[in-house]
């Protein structure tokens, strides 16, 4: 094992994101915002999660979002 591997920067944290599904969900991705204020390259400024899995490219009628 790597020493970074157990020690990562996020790893400790607790953070809230808000998903928000628009009337076309679901073939249309939710809006994933992280409400914890952070610097992370897949968050940009406005706290809007930029990943490929909630990007309209990318996004499958078939994902699901589970709560819990």
């Amino acid at each position: 094992p790597f020493p970074w591997q157990n020690n990562p920067p996020y790893n400790a944290g607790a953070f809230c994101f808000e998903l928000s599904f628009s009337p076309h969900h679901p073939l249309s991705p939710p809006r994933a915002t992280l409400c914890t204020p952070i610097l992370h390259p897949a968050v940009d400024p406005e706290g809007r999660v930029c990943q490929p899995l909630t990007s309209p490219e990318h996004w499958a009628p078939s994902t699901r979002a589970v709560h819990g």
